[in-house]
């Protein structure tokens, strides 16, 4: 589990989403674009929530460690979603 901190807020997510989150981010700074993104997470009570990010340039993105959640949100489809995103803006087809 990671968590996964933008701006002021963090949200706990799994490894594979985050590090998904964190590649679309990139990739969106270095084309000068942005997005919004609704992340799988889990609350403040281990229960499974959506998180919502604009990713945008002048936003750096964190992804640090967290504690191991059994109970972590299901990212397999969210993180295929991302890597698909962030290949369209890397070969410069806007999503």
């Amino acid at each position: 589990m990671k968590y996964l901190i933008y701006g002021v807020a963090s949200v706990m997510t799994s490894d594979e989403a985050a590090y998904a989150v964190l590649d679309y981010a990139t990739a969106l700074a270095q084309s000068g674009l942005a997005d919004r993104v609704d992340v799988p997470s889990v609350d403040d009570y281990g229960m499974a929530a959506t998180s919502s990010f604009m990713l945008a340039p002048a936003i750096g993105v964190l992804v640090q460690s967290a504690p191991d959640d059994e109970l972590g949100p299901e990212t397999t489809q969210f993180a295929a979603d991302l890597r698909t995103r962030t290949h369209a803006v890397q070969a410069g087809r806007v999503h």
